[in-house]
This record gives structure tokens, C-alpha cells and sequence, in this order.
């Protein structure tokens, strides 16, 4: 290829990428959306296999059931007091914290049956039955009311001939249900937070030895403090616990191992949701009729590099993101975002597809080498997300700047953190360059660098 089209591919390549992403904070808009046919809602699960999205639907007494498009499958009814969910790491049965029956449902993810029911014997009712649940240990744990002013901690373990549910685990009490939070990747960590309106309280659990044991417990974290908490979620790597307090101006982050203040996401007034995606991408979202509803951040770093502001649909009526109103697609391709628009109480899905983020490649090697021996250069793509596995990055040799000639002559597989190396051993002498290129995926935008060597003789 001529180097005058090779440079000519960067330029449409790099122009198009730009004009993709913008420069700054990228504003974007939801791909599709879709009415939905419940009026309540308290939680959301995506299932990856079956390309499908769960939402409970509590005071209707269902799991609604959708494609990712928001197109109704179905709607699976005798789920009184529907309430929190969890998927099974292998996507086949998804889990329903049923309030009002005080049971735990099991549902095939493939026929959107009922298959089973567990009596939690926590009683039914508002302030009895189970309302949350998280996946632990080996175990289904879940989060109930012991009265009108206190809540506590159970667990449902089916891996034995019958199953086994047992009560008020661990030493701590909270007021009222609290939320859970557990991630696949530290299958032995558990964090339960309450959110009763007053100063929240949270705690992290060892569950590896089948209950659970205390490892930090903190009441009204976070620099400003936390009162009325209304969602959280622990990072991949467990270390870090995120939690949305309605009355903050940005999600907190908690170290897990003594919940000290770890960060903070800068988003504004009212958060109401959290999730993260499984690179570690951090959805927040708030109650935000004036400003920004989702913003996506990198795990670690205050600041935002994309955000969503949902239309207003007339000048009187609001759409605002729902409390605990986020879920992302196992790839981290996109988002679901549960709406309510004021005046109708309307419910809507919407599906956020991650934008395509500015990426940069920066190359290195020795200023000299001699030919035909092995010369090595290394690298980095750096971008505000992580890159999947299979990337690569195609390297091209240009051996006589003068006479235009490039050969593309090898590719470099790109590790998690965005490095790569590529050995090659040069013959001609003189100048050579050497241009890396990555054509991006869905969430990474188009880059090339190059670096120049000096090949002397043998």
C-alpha cells in the first residue's frame, strides 16, 4: 500500500471516529424505547443468553419479560409482591424475592415458567417478606423485615437434596429491608445496605463458610454522609461498593474491607441508581428532571466521560430515571434504564447503546537497531474503558519513507489494560517506520501511532 493511502485511510478513519464521538463528555440519546404495560416496579435483570430483560412489577403481582428492544415477550402474572431479582451465573433460572407471598420464586429463563417456589418463613406482607436477593457463597441470600422497624438477613441454600433456609444471619440488624449487592467475580463477599429514609447504614459480609460474617459495618458513610439510600452495587474486582443517597450531590464509593471513603462519581443533585458493568464501567444515574439522568465513568475517575439526558415530553411533564433503575448487557455494550414520566406515571425501557469513546495508541521502540536482528515495540491504547478480549492492533512497516512503500506485516493482540508488543526483524537500512493501527469495536473509536527507527548495519 502507498503510504499516501495508508495515510489517507488514518485521516477518513480518524475523521469518522470524531465525528462519532465528539470531543469532551459525549451527550447521547436512547437508541429505542418502549412503553411498558406495568405501573410499579422495583427491580431489573438482564439475561445474555436469551437476549431478554426481567422487570419486577410488585403491586401488579408479575415479572414483565422483554426483548432488548423493549418489545414485550411476556408477562408472567402470580408473582404477588414481586420485588428483587437475581440471575443464576448460568442464566437458566432467574430468582424473584416475592414480598408478599414470603417465598423465594424460581423462574426457567428458557420458558418463562414457574418451576419452583421456596417459603422463606419470614411470614408475607410489607413488612415480613423477602424484598431483595443476591447470589453468594453458594447460596441465595436475601433481605427482609423482622417487624415494622427492623430488618435483617437470610439465606436459601439448594445445593443439598431439600432445601435449607435459615433466618436472621449474621449479628447485625438493620432498620428495615436492606438492599443487597454480590458480584460473580468475589463470589464470597455479600454487602447489605439499609434505606429507610434516615441515615443509612452498610455492611460487608464473609460468606464463604456458609453465613454470614462480618467484615466492616459503617452508619452514615461518605464525606457528606448518606441519608435515604437508593441503590448500590459492588465493583467486579469486590473492592468497592457504590451507593446512590438521595440526599448527595454524587455517588459514593466505599472500600469494602472497612468501608472507608474511596471516591466519590461526580454526577448532581438526588442519585437514585447504580450498576456496574462487568469491566467495571460505572453507570450512575439520578433524579434529575434538569440536568443529566445517566452518566458512565471509569472505575476510579470523578468524572464523567458520557451522559443522557432524557427529553421532557411536553413543558408541564417530566421524564425522570426510576430508583434503581439501571442494568447493563453482560458485554457492556448497553444499558437499560427504567423511566417515569410525570403526569400519566408511565413506565418506559429505554436502551442506551455505550458510545464509541475516544481512544489514542502510543508506540515505542529504540531510537537505532541493527538489521536483521530482532527489534521490539510496545505500546498502549488508552481509553476511558477497558478493552475486551480479542482485540488487536495490525502492524505496518513502511522500509523507505521516500518511495511510499508500507506492508502490513503482522498483528499484536491487545491485553485488558490496553498494551501489546510485536517482534520484527527489519533488513533494509536506513529509516523505517513503523504505524500501528486499531480499527476500534463498538465502545472504542479508530487510532493509529507511529514511531520512527533508525536501522543501521549488521
Amino acid at each position: 500500500m502507498r503510504i499516501r493511502q495508508l495515510a489517507q485511510r488514518a485521516a477518513l478513519c480518524a475523521a469518522l471516529s470524531l465525528s462519532l464521538l465528539g470531543l469532551g463528555t459525549s451527550t447521547a440519546t436512547a437508541d429505542t424505547s418502549a412503553a411498558l404495560p406495568i405501573s410499579s416496579y422495583r427491580d431489573i435483570a438482564v439475561d445474555a443468553a436469551h437476549q431478554r430483560v426481567f422487570l419486577s412489577d410488585p403491586f401488579g403481582g408479575s415479572v414483565l419479560v422483554t426483548d432488548y428492544t423493549g418489545q414485550v415477550v411476556k408477562q408472567i402474572s402470580g408473582a404477588a409482591g414481586a420485588w428483587g431479582m437475581a440471575l443464576s451465573d448460568d442464566s437458566r433460572t432467574l430468582y424473584v424475592a416475592l414480598r408478599d407471598a414470603g417465598a423465594i420464586a424460581a423462574i426457567d429463563t428458557a420458558t418463562l415458567q414457574e418451576t419452583a417456589r421456596y417459603d422463606t418463613g419470614t411470614g408475607a406482607g410489607a413488612y415480613a417478606g423477602p424484598t431483595s436477593l443476591a447470589l453468594a457463597g453458594g447460596k441465595i441470600w436475601f433481605g427482609y423485615s423482622l417487624d415494622t422497624w427492623r430488618g435483617a438477613l437470610g439465606s436459601l441454600d439448594l445445593s443439598g437434596a431439600q432445601p435449607v433456609v435459615t433466618r436472621d444471619q449474621g449479628l447485625d440488624t438493620f432498620r428495615g429491608s436492606p438492599r443487597l449487592a454480590a458480584t460473580p467475580q468475589d463470589p464470597d463477599t455479600l454487602v447489605a445496605a439499609e434505606s429507610d429514609g434516615n441515615y443509612a447504614t452498610v455492611a460487608v459480609y464473609d460468606v464463604s463458610n456458609g453465613r454470614a460474617d462480618t467484615q466492616a459495618r459503617r452508619t452514615d458513610p461518605g464525606p457528606d454522609g448518606c441519608q435515604s439510600l437508593q441503590d448500590l452495587a459492588l465493583t467486579p474486582d469486590g473492592r468497592q461498593v457504590v451507593i446512590a443517597c438521595a440526599a448527595a450531590h454524587y455517588h459514593q464509593a466505599l472500600r469494602t474491607t472497612d468501608l472507608a471513603d474511596d471516591g466519590i462519581y461526580s454526577t448532581s443533585w438526588s442519585p437514585n441508581s447504580v450498576a456496574i458493568a462487568p469491566d467495571g464501567t460505572i453507570a450512575a444515574g439520578v433524579y434529575g428532571p434538569s440536568w443529566s439522568d445517566v452518566q458512565l465513568f471509569p472505575q476510579g475517575t470523578s468524572t464523567s466521560y458520557a451522559d443522557w439526558d432524557f427529553p421532557e415530553p411536553s413543558e408541564y411533564d417530566n421524564t425522570t430515571l426510576v430508583t434503581a433503575g439501571l442494568a447493563w448487557t453482560p458485554d457492556a455494550g448497553r444499558i437499560f434504564a427504567v423511566t417515569e414520566t410525570s403526569g400519566s406515571s408511565s413506565l418506559t425501557l429505554r436502551v442506551l447503546d455505550h458510545p464509541r469513546v475516544d481512544t489514542t495508541v502510543t508506540v515505542q521502540a529504540p531510537a537505532s537497531s541493527p538489521r536483521n536482528q530482532n527489534l521490539t515495540l510496545t505500546g498502549k491504547l488508552v481509553a476511558p474503558v477497558g478493552f475486551g478480549t480479542g482485540s488487536t492492533v495490525d502492524i505496518w512497516r513502511i522500509d523507505d519513507p521516500l518511495a511510499g512503500e508500507g506492508t502490513m506485516i503482522g498483528s499484536a493482540n491487545v491485553a485488558a489494560d490496553g498494551t501489546f508488543s510485536y517482534t520484527d526483524r527489519p533488513k533494509a537500512k536506513g529509516n523505517v517506520q513503523y504505524t500501528v493501527q486499531y480499527y476500534g469495536d463498538a465502545r472504542h473509536a479508530y487510532a493509529y501511532g507511529s514511531v520512527t527507527v533508525n536501522i543501521t548495519s549488521d
